[in-house]
């Protein structure tokens, strides 16, 4: 007897489609509210008279203010009432931020604005991914959500060259002491336009008015039977990806941050050529979102975590061979763009799953109607990660002032081989999730 045909799995709808393709450009130019203060600091400095230690502060700003944001993300949105609501005055208030950063001339306004625009943005990339991966049937969205995570490193691409194009186009020459300032005249309305197409594109939360629980009823799954709400570091596997990503991220932005320096200084390029080598981080970081993606659906049968463990130990692998070679004195300039490749491969792809885990770990977990707990677990994850970033700040150059860039970057493969080993617990935690959805 012949074989009972497969059941037509769900398609991807258009209206699908518009979210993920919104939201991807939406997100790629929110970076506007985060790098245009990078790509002035020397103009700032030389016009203004600010002094290092003062440029730091407002970089300071912005990254603990982000990270705030980000941990407060479930008590925001219930506060203001829902996620679209939130990302529209996201969008909407770091563009303001940003744009009227260009107008002050004061260290400390420029950190309060700074800092300003980076709480508004920071519930942007944890509540797109809730949206994304709610838009798209089970069977496509570690694809969907690897090709919309591809956005974290164009946004940077984006951000680093349109800004400052429209700026020479539109204001002064740029030997002008003013020129600087039109980066974030640019900046601001790039990122504040996103705000009402949200508003028309966001699907709204699907809730329901809770009921009033007669006497002795049993407590709703969301709560501890005393009222309490279910706090997100209790929900199993939840602690295991704030660890990692907190790892992740720490080694990802300190070469971000570092990758040019270090190629004008030790590997002798100029100021151009380093900027080109520095990129391919970002350019093989697309890739490696992407590939991701389609891995966790068509050979990891969508356990997307510990497809994110995988790619977390091999990128440690890389930065220890790349700290060998340059110990050894091996690392010729082949080397350096070997590894740049290579890391930025395989780093890329964690970050995106492990910022859209809040929704499977808390369905694991037997909330999956909760949306308010979905939001709060992807704040901490996403929050967490952004304390990594702050502590890389912190821990850079204090690490290379003891080792040096060889032990700088054996520092940062012990930190991607042991989020690897952190992440272990959440994969167990995937493991029996995904085996009892196929029951």
């Amino acid at each position: 007897m012949a074989a009972a045909p497969r059941a037509a799995r769900p398609a991807i709808s258009r209206a699908a489609w518009l979210v993920l393709a919104t939201t991807y450009t939406a997100y790629c130019c929110i970076y506007c509210a985060r790098k245009p203060f990078a790509l002035v600091k020397s103009e700032i400095e030389r016009h203004l008279a600010v002094s290092k230690q003062e440029l730091a502060n407002i970089d300071t700003a912005l990254l603990t203010t982000y990270a705030i944001a980000q941990l407060s993300l479930g008590y925001i949105v219930k506060c203001v009432g829902g996620r679209r609501t939130v990302l529209v005055l996201a969008f909407l208030l770091s563009g303001l931020s940003t744009l009227a950063f260009g107008f002050v001339d004061s260290p400390l306004a420029m950190a309060a604005l700074w800092g300003m625009a980076g709480a508004f943005a920071a519930p942007a990339s944890p509540l797109f991914a809730i949206v994304v991966g709610e838009s798209v049937p089970d069977h496509v969205r570690g694809t969907v959500q690897g090709i919309w995570s591809s956005c974290e490193n164009l946004g940077g691409v984006f951000a680093n060259n349109v800004p400052p194009a429209l700026a020479s186009v539109f204001g002064p020459a740029r030997t002008s002491d003013s020129a600087w300032r039109w980066v974030f005249y640019a900046s601001g309305p790039l990122v504040a336009m996103w705000a009402p197409l949200l508003m028309l594109v966001i699907p709204p939360e699907r809730t329901s008015a809770p009921a009033s629980k007669p006497s002795g009823a049993v407590a709703s799954p969301t709560d501890d039977g005393q009222g309490r709400r279910t706090s997100p570091l209790s929900i199993p596997g939840v602690a295991a990806c704030s660890a990692c990503y907190t790892l992740t991220k720490c080694s990802r932005y300190c070469l971000m941050f570092w990758l040019p320096y270090f190629l004008k200084t030790e590997v002798s390029m100029d100021g151009q050529q380093a900027a080109m080598v520095a990129s391919l981080l970002d350019l093989s970081g697309v890739a490696g979102a992407l590939l991701m993606g389609i891995a966790c659906d068509r050979l990891y049968n969508g356990s997307a975590l510990k497809a994110a463990m995988h790619s977390c130990a091999v990128t440690g692998f890389c930065f220890c061979i790349w700290a060998a070679a340059c110990a050894f004195g091996f690392a010729s300039t082949v080397v350096h763009v070997a590894a740049i490749l290579m890391i930025g491969f395989f780093v890329a792809g964690p970050g995106g799953v492990l910022g859209a885990s809040a929704r499977s770990l808390v369905g694991y977990a037997g909330h999956s109607s909760d949306g308010e707990l979905i939001a709060s677990v992807a704040g901490l994850v996403n929050g967490s990660g952004s304390v990594g970033a702050v502590l890389q700040g912190l821990l850079t150059m204090q690490v290379y002032k003891l080792t040096g860039w060889p032990g700088l970057f054996g520092f940062l493969g012990f930190a991607m081989i042991g989020s690897a080993v952190a992440l272990l617990p959440a994969i167990t935690i995937e493991a029996d999730g995904l085996r009892k959805k196929t029951i």
